[in-house]
């Protein structure tokens, strides 16, 4: 009898963290983040990473959002420059899935043509983002003149301490730069 309490208990438990996981929004991302803690893995190209690096402003946008971040581009010879981001997203027909919306012809925008039509085949970035439980993912895919891609994913997660990113660049096949940090809401 006292298994069966026990087992109803967990289930219970479960029950109710899965269900505060898909109660969050966007909303609850909003705001400015700045990076505390940092972790690189893979090859940096030369480049050398900051906590600052993770730093992230998101803003509710309608029923989408606005971010703008430091992002990672790739120049010829294969190294990694820093790079001003900026980016809004609107929902699609898909829950959670948002759309890249050009609106006021955002940086990323005049840089790589059009990410709302996003055809990587006419070198245009394909930029959308997703937002499942408590982790928003930013995903970002290019193809080069040979036919590689990159594909870049920022996935951040709201966490009892604040906020952790993890960031992964592809280049075809291999994974080539991992960036882990945590990150605590600014001026908090």
């Amino acid at each position: 009898m006292r298994w069966r309490h026990v087992v109803v208990v967990i289930a219970l438990a479960l029950a109710s963290g899965s269900g505060a996981a898909a109660d969050v929004t966007i909303q609850d991302f909003s705001g400015g983040w700045q990076g505390v803690e940092l972790r690189t893995g893979g090859e940096d190209k030369g480049l050398k990473f900051t906590p600052e690096d993770l730093d992230v402003e998101i803003s509710s946008d309608g029923d989408g959002f606005h971010m703008s971040w430091t992002g990672l581009a790739r120049q010829d010879g294969g190294k990694l420059t820093r790079q001003k981001t900026e980016a809004s997203f609107t929902p699609t027909d898909r829950p959670g899935v948002y759309a890249f919306d050009p609106g006021g012809a955002s940086l990323l925008s005049r840089l790589f043509a059009d990410p709302a039509t996003g055809n990587p085949l006419e070198g245009e970035t394909l930029l959308w983002a997703r937002l499942v439980g408590p982790t928003l993912t930013v995903y970002s895919l290019a193809i080069d003149s040979d036919g590689g891609f990159d594909l870049d994913r920022y996935a951040r997660t709201l966490t009892d301490e604040g906020m952790t990113v993890g960031y992964t660049r592809r280049i075809e096949n291999d994974l080539i730069l991992t960036i882990e940090g945590r990150l605590e809401a600014a001026g908090g």
